[in-house]
C-alpha cells in the first residue's frame, strides 16, 4: 500500500478544522502521512494540531511564522514522504473514502494526476446560487487517460477547467521531475501550479465522484475580487507563465493548450483589473502595459486567442475609433462631391 501524504495548510480557521483534520485521520485508507502546516495562526489551531499530533502517530505539525498559503505548501511538501501527495484545505473536508478511491485509480492507471469533484457547500447561508454549489462538478466524460495537455483542451472546451489544486492527486515523484513548486507570495498561486502541470503531464485523467466538500466562504482569501492583491497575483502567474514559453511552445504536444491557457490568464487579468479599485493606479496601468509588450514581443504567439485576449475593450475602443477617422478622412473628399451634385 503506497503510503499518502497529505498537506494542510492552516490558519485561522478553529471553527472548522477538527471537522476537517477528523475526515482525514478517519480514511479508509490507513498508510497516510499526514502534514498540518501551522501558518503562524492567531487562534488556537496550533494547539488544535499538537493535540491530533498526540493522538495519531500519523499526524506532524509544522509550526511556522505566517508566510502565506504558498509558502505553507511548500514548507508541507518539503517533508512529504509519499507517492502521492494531496492538499487539502483547512476548512474543507474529505468523503471517508476519498483516498481510497483516488489511490485506486492512480495504481491501475499509472498516473501522474488524477482530478476528481467537489461539493461547495455554505452552512451560514441558504442563498449561495447552484452555480457556486455545483462550480466544481464537470458533467463531461474524461475518464480516459490523456495527456494534461490534451485534458486541459477538454475541460477548456466544455468551460470546466477548474485550477484549485485541492481537487487533484499529485504524484510526489512527477512534481520533483518538473521542479513544481507554489509562487510565494501571492494569491492565484494555483492557476499556475495546475497550468504548468498539466502541460507537464503525460498521463492524466477525470473521475465524476464527489470526494471533497468545499466551504464557500465571502470572507475567504479570494473572496475580495476588487482587491490590488488580486490583480497583483493574477500579473505575476501571467509573467510566470509566459516566461515559461519556451518548454511548451517548441513541443507539438503543448503548443495549442499553452497559447488557449495564456489567452484565458490575461482574459481573467484584464477581468479583474476592470474590477479592481486601483484600475487606475500607476502599477495597475504598468502592469497591462507590460503583459502587452511581452505579448507582442514575442512571435510565438501568433493564437489569434491571445491577441484578442491581449487587448481589453477600451483598448478595441480607441482602434475602432481611429479606423473612422482614417476611413472619414478617405471618404471626406469623395462626400463633398457627392453633396454638390
Amino acid at each position: 500500500m503506497n503510503m499518502v501524504s497529505v498537506i494542510v495548510p492552516i490558519y485561522n480557521v478553529e471553527k472548522y478544522l477538527c471537522e476537517c483534520l477528523d475526515s482525514i485521520i478517519n480514511q479508509t485508507y490507513r498508510n497516510l502521512q499526514i502534514i498540518l502546516v501551522d501558518d503562524g495562526s492567531p487562534d488556537n489551531c496550533g494547539a488544535i494540531c499538537d493535540e491530533y499530533a498526540k493522538l495519531d502517530v500519523r499526524v506532524e505539525v509544522l509550526h511556522c511564522k505566517n508566510g502565506g498559503l504558498s509558502v505553507a505548501r511548500n514548507r508541507g511538501y518539503n517533508v512529504c514522504k509519499g507517492e502521492y501527495v494531496l492538499f487539502v484545505d483547512s476548512d474543507d473536508y474529505l468523503e471517508k473514502n476519498a483516498i481510497e478511491v483516488l489511490c485506486s485509480h492512480m495504481q491501475q492507471d499509472n498516473l501522474q494526476m488524477l482530478f476528481y469533484d467537489a461539493l461547495s457547500f455554505d452552512e451560514t447561508s441558504t442563498e449561495v446560487k447552484e452555480e457556486e454549489i455545483n462550480k466544481y462538478i464537470r458533467k463531461a466524460d474524461y475518464s480516459s487517460v490523456s495527456s494534461g495537455a490534451q485534458l486541459f483542451l477538454e475541460f477548456l472546451k466544455n468551460d470546466e477547467y477548474r485550477s484549485p489544486v485541492q481537487y487533484c492527486l499529485f504524484k510526489k515523484s512527477f512534481i520533483d521531475e518538473n521542479k513544481l513548486s507554489f509562487h510565494e507570495g501571492i494569491i492565484h498561486e494555483d492557476e499556475e501550479f495546475t497550468f504548468l502541470s498539466l502541460l507537464c503531464a503525460k498521463r492524466v485523467k477525470h473521475i465524476n465522484d464527489v470526494l471533497y466538500h468545499h466551504r464557500f466562504r465571502s470572507d475567504s482569501i479570494m473572496g475580495a475580487k476588487t482587491s490590488k492583491k488580486n490583480t497583483d497575483g493574477c500579473y505575476q502567474v501571467i509573467s510566470a507563465v509566459i516566461d515559461a514559453k519556451d518548454k511548451f511552445l517548441t513541443n507539438i504536444g503543448t503548443k495549442e493548450a499553452y497559447q488557449k491557457g495564456v489567452a484565458r490568464l490575461v482574459e481573467i487579468f484584464l477581468n479583474r483589473v476592470r474590477c479592481s479599485v486601483d484600475k487606475k493606479s500607476a502599477q495597475t496601468k504598468k502592469q497591462v502595459k507590460e503583459i502587452k509588450r511581452k505579448l507582442r514581443s514575442h512571435n510565438y504567439f501568433e493564437s489569434d486567442d491571445v491577441k484578442f485576449a491581449a487587448l481589453d475593450k477600451r483598448h478595441k475602443k480607441i482602434v475602432r475609433k481611429k479606423i473612422k477617422i482614417r476611413v472619414y478622412s478617405l471618404l471626406s473628399p469623395v462626400l463633398k462631391l457627392i453633396r454638390r451634385k
